[in-house]
């Protein structure tokens, strides 16, 4: 007889562990499949010689201390899971063709900072953390149950005023000096997409969850937050399938009804699919189990940025060389929109540098430390290179990052490299199945943004019993977005099977 679950979920990247986390944490009957030996897609670590590289994450918001729990502390504390954090007391550096700025963590700290580096801008800049703690109450009523629209209209009248509007033109009417806004918009490379395309509600949600909580980074990696979710699938009886792969989704009458492992069928009552929409149609769903509504849906977006991303190992501790920023962003424009439009080409007019020994000392041994280089590109860079010509290209790129770098920044690195690994779109496609690989799912817009796709969300469910979950879902791109995507989709998933249950009944 073959066997039946309840939830079925594809996929173990931070959405899929935590929709199978929450499945099984409610008793559902639970497995969890992956086509690599491990866990944890974007969210793992790999070694190198004598050191371990984080593979994509930089920092996670919203985490916040003990004391001061934001939500992701919260989700892992409800599951049981015991993550040794370090939150971290600098937001970011950033330089540009203008200035030279360190930003702390805290809002006041923040405020007083930016009052420093551009005097007047104090009052402005405040406005924007005291409008972002509006739109986290409010975003907190949406998500709670059934709204009430006359409290929206009352209480939390500022939302929709800051869903409909830029960044933009927010930062504009609040008379916010531009130097202050080109600082206040350094995190749009977090997000993919420029201040005049992003809508304010969205952008200071980030704000607030990243300057007023801080930054924080897990001590042992983000392999650390995957495996404490795998403990948690496997200690409430849920089971993981790793070096599985999925086949095809089983459909019939628009339903999902299991998935197909070679020649073997398993069938299940939901499917959650830690997988992109745009890799799924035509190859584990069938066209002809694909509606046209979907592949309208899909192809009226664009795929989201993609990445070059180094990883550096050097022979010298961090202080030593200088080496003071956990995140130091280099743009060559101050301008945001200058800076998405300099992603376009290959010049890297944007890196990220992150060096995990200024957050703690420990991260790399002894007398060591290490770098990681992320390049954020727009359009597809891979288009003209051959496979002969590849190695070359990737020697080249990573040549510019740290010869950019070391003007920059005025750190000497290149004779003290001791190990150095380079992942273009080209890994990131390999490892997590995404369109050129991006991390990003889809690019945000004002029409396509985190508010518009969750109040659209039920219009685009258009496969029964069949949730698509991940960074191309509606709370965007992100670690944190990811886990509380999936754990949505195991509620509805899970709300789903009792109200099935109860019509048996």
């Amino acid at each position: 007889m073959t066997k039946k679950y309840d939830v079925i979920v594809i996929g173990a990247g931070n959405a899929g562990l935590a929709a199978a986390a929450t499945a099984a944490a409610t008793g559902m009957k639970t497995l969890l499949i992956e086509k690599n030996v491990y866990p944890g897609g974007c969210a793992t670590s790999f070694r190198r010689g004598r050191f371990e590289f984080e593979t994509a994450l930089h920092e996670l918001a919203n985490v916040g201390t003990e004391e001061n729990p934001g939500t992701i502390r919260k989700i892992f504390s409800d599951f049981g899971i015991d993550v040794n954090w370090h939150i971290d007391d600098t937001a970011f550096r950033v330089i540009t063709a203008d200035y030279d700025v360190t930003m702390p963590a805290g809002v006041e700290k923040f405020c007083c900072e930016m009052e420093k580096n551009v005097p007047g801008s104090y009052d402005s800049v405040r406005a924007v953390f005291r409008l972002g703690k509006k739109a986290n109450e409010a975003f907190k009523y949406l998500s709670s149950g059934k709204p009430d629209p006359n409290v929206m209209m009352t209480k939390h009248r500022d939302f929709m005023i800051m869903a409909s509007h830029s960044v933009d033109t927010c930062l504009n009417a609040l008379n916010m000096p531009q130097r202050a806004q080109n600082i206040l918009n350094t995190y749009w490379s977090y997000i993919g997409a420029p201040s005049d395309r992003l809508d304010f509600l969205f952008y200071v949600i980030i704000l607030d969850r990243y300057i007023n909580l801080g930054p924080a980074m897990p001590i042992m990696r983000s392999h650390e937050i995957t495996s404490a979710f795998e403990d948690s699938v496997r200690r409430n009886g849920g089971e993981i399938w790793y070096g599985t792969k999925v086949e095809e989704i089983i459909m019939k009458d628009g339903k999902a009804l299991g998935v197909k492992i070679g020649e073997k069928e398993i069938y299940g009552s939901k499917i959650i699919a830690n997988c992109h929409p745009g890799c799924s149609f035509g190859s584990l769903i069938r066209e002809d189990h694909i509606p046209e509504r979907a592949l309208k849906i899909h192809n009226a977006r664009k795929n989201g940025a993609q990445f070059f991303t180094m990883y550096i190992g050097l022979c010298k501790d961090a202080a030593s060389l200088g080496i003071n920023d956990y995140t130091l962003i280099l743009y060559d424009s101050p301008l945001s929109v200058k800076q998405y439009e300099g992603c376009r080409g290959l010049d890297t007019s944007f890196i990220m540098v992150n060096c995990l020994n200024c957050a703690f000392k420990s991260a790399s041994p002894e007398g060591t430390s290490m770098l990681y280089f992320t390049s954020v590109f727009t359009e597809d860079i891979l288009k003209d290179v051959t496979t002969e010509g590849y190695k070359d290209f990737k020697n080249h790129v990573a040549e510019a990052m740290i010869k950019r770098y070391e003007e920059k920044a005025g750190i000497s690195i290149t004779p003290y490299i001791e190990e150095i690994v380079t992942s273009s779109p080209a890994t990131f496609a390999r490892y997590i199945n995404t369109p050129g690989g991006t991390p990003y799912g889809y690019e945000v817009s004002l029409w396509d943004s985190m508010i518009a796709r969750i109040l659209n969300s039920k219009n685009e469910r258009l496969f029964g019993n069949l949730w698509f979950v991940g960074a191309h879902g509606e709370r965007t791109d992100g670690y944190n977005s990811a886990i509380s995507n999936g754990i949505d989709a195991a509620k509805s998933a899970i709300k789903e099977i009792k109200q099935d249950r109860e019509t048996i009944a």
